[in-house]
C-alpha cells in the first residue's frame, strides 16, 4: 500500500525511461526486435510491463504498479519460507525485508528487477517444499526476467546437492540458452561501448555492504550484528546470501559489466530471515536492534524519496517551451536525445539550424560530451547567452 502511494511521486529517471522506451507504444515483435540492444535484458519482465499498460494506459503511477504488485509477494514469500524454516515469528522476516529502504524503492520504479525477486523468492520456498515442477518453472521464469536471478537457483543446488534440484537448474539455463544465443552477439557491442566497465577494488566489498539493503552503514551494521546471532539454519542462509553475490561479480568480471547492488537484489529476504532468526534467539538484545534497525530503515527511505531527482520531463517542457519559439535543440551526446522526445515528441523536430540554439546536458553527460558540444556551437559562430538547470539537466542558450 506504501508503494501504491509513493509510485507516482517521484519523476521517472534514466533506467525506467529507457525501459519503457521498449515497451510504451511497441508490439511484441518489436519488442524482441529491439531488446538485444539493451545488454543483458531478457525479455519476460519487459513483456509484462507491456501487456499491463495496455489494459492501464500510460503514467508514471500506471507504470510502476506492476512492481510495487511484485514486491508485495516477494515480501509475502519472504514469510511463507521463514515460516518453512520454523521461525516462530515468520511474518517478523517479511516486515523486515518490507522495511529495507532498497525493497521499497524498487517497489516504487517500473524495472524488472521487482519482477525477478519475486520469482526468485518463490524459487527458493518452492525448493523448501520440494515441489521439482513448480520450481523449475520459477527459476525460467527468474531467469528470463533478469538472468542474474538464476544465481540463488546454484545457491540452493550447492547447498542440498539433490538430483531434482540439479535437473531443475539445468532445464532453466537450457530454456535461456535461446534467448541468449540470440541476443548474446548484440549485447558485446553495447557493453564494449558503454561508459562504465567491471573495476574490483578494496571499495568494492564495503559499497555493496552499505548499499545492498539501501540503509547505509549503520542499517548494513545493525543486520550484520542480528544475523550473526542467529542459532538456526545458518549454512542455508550463508549460501542463499554468498552465493549469489560470488556470481554476480564473477558474471560482471567475465562480461565487463560494472558492479551495481541490484545485481545481488535476490539475497535480501534471506537477510531478512536471518535477522529475524537473530531477534527470535536473543530477544533481549535483538528487539532493540530491531526497533534501532526499522527507524534506520525508515530514516533512509524518507531521505530517498524527499532528496532531489532527474526531472527528464520537467526538462522536456522547458525545452519544448523553448523549441516553439524558434530554438533548435541540440542534446549532448546525441544518443540521450530520446530521453527528452520520450515526454515531448515534438522535440524531435527542433532539430535544426537557427539563430538560437539550447545545448541540452543531461546528469549522465560527461564532462568530454558537453565540451565537444560547446566547442562545435562555438566553431560555428554562436555565443553563450545564459545557463539554466531544469530537472537536473543542464540548459545551455547560445546565440548566432
Amino acid at each position: 500500500m506504501i508503494a501504491l502511494a509513493l509510485g507516482g511521486t517521484l519523476p521517472l529517471w534514466l533506467d525506467e525511461i529507457i525501459q519503457l522506451q521498449e515497451t510504451r507504444n511497441t508490439t511484441p515483435a518489436q519488442l524482441f526486435d529491439s531488446l538485444p540492444h539493451q545488454p543483458g535484458a531478457a525479455p519476460l519482465g519487459y513483456l509484462i510491463q507491456q501487456t499491463s499498460m495496455r489494459v492501464t494506459g500510460f503514467s508514471a503511477r500506471w507504470a510502476r504498479l506492476p512492481s510495487a504488485l511484485f514486491v508485495a509477494g516477494a515480501v509475502f514469500f519472504t514469510g511463507m519460507i521463514a515460516a518453512e524454516l520454523g521461525l516462530t515469528w515468520p511474518w517478523l522476516a517479511a516486515a523486515i525485508f518490507a522495511l529495507f529502504p532498497e525493497t521499497l524503492r524498487y517497489a516504487c520504479e517500473s524495472r524488472v528487477y521487482s519482477q525477478a525477486l519475486l520469482f526468485s523468492t518463490l524459487a527458493t520456498w518452492l525448493f523448501l517444499r520440494r515441489n521439482t515442477t513448480l520450481y523449475t518453472l520459477a527459476l525460467i521464469a527468474a531467469i528470463y526476467t533478469q538472468p542474474y536471478a538464476i544465481f540463488v537457483g546454484f545457491a540452493h543446488l550447492l547447498y542440498e546437492r539433490r538430483r531434482s534440484a540439479a535437473i531443475a537448474l539445468g532445464v532453466a539455463i537450457a530454456a535461456f540458452l535461446p534467448w541468449y544465443l540470440y541476443a548474446s552477439d548484440i549485447w558485446q557491442p553495447g557493453l564494449a561501448s558503454s561508459d562504465v566497465h567491471f573495476t574490483l577494488s578494496a571499495k568494492t566489498p564495503l559499497m555493496l555492504f552499505r548499499e545492498a539493503a539501501g540503509a547505509g552503514y549503520w542499517g548494513s551494521g545493525l543486520l550484520l550484528i542480528l544475523c550473526t546471532m542467529a542459532a538456526r539454519h545458518r549454512r542455508f542462509l550463508a549460501y542463499w546470501i554468498g552465493i549469489p553475490i560470488l556470481l554476480a561479480l564473477l558474471a560482471d568480471a567475465v562480461s565487463g559489466y560494472f558492479i551495481a547492488a541490484r545485481q545481488i537484489l535476490w539475497i535480501l529476504p534471506a537477510v531478512a530471515v536471518a535477522a529475524a532468526f537473530g531477534a527470535e534467539h536473543l530477544p533481549r538484545p535483538g528487539r532493540p536492534l530491531m526497533a534501532l534497525l526499522a527507524a534506520v530503515c525508515v530514516w533512509f527511505s524518507y531521505r530517498y524519496f524527499t532528496a532531489p531527482h532527474d526531472n527528464f520531463e520537467q526538462a522536456a517542457n522547458a525545452l519544448m517551451a523553448e523549441a516553439r519559439q524558434g530554438a533548435c535543440i541540440a542534446v549532448v551526446p546525441a544518443r540521450d536525445r530520446g530521453l527528452y522526445e520520450f515526454f515531448q515528441p515534438e522535440i524531435a523536430d527542433a532539430n535544426c539550424l537557427s539563430p538560437r540554439v539550447v545545448l541540452v546536458a543531461s546528469p549522465y553527460t560527461t564532462p568530454s560530451e558537453k565540451q565537444a558540444g560547446v566547442s562545435r556551437l562555438l566553431e560555428s559562430g554562436y555565443r553563450p547567452q545564459s545557463v539554466s538547470t531544469v530537472g537536473r539537466s543542464e540548459l545551455s542558450v547560445y546565440s548566432h
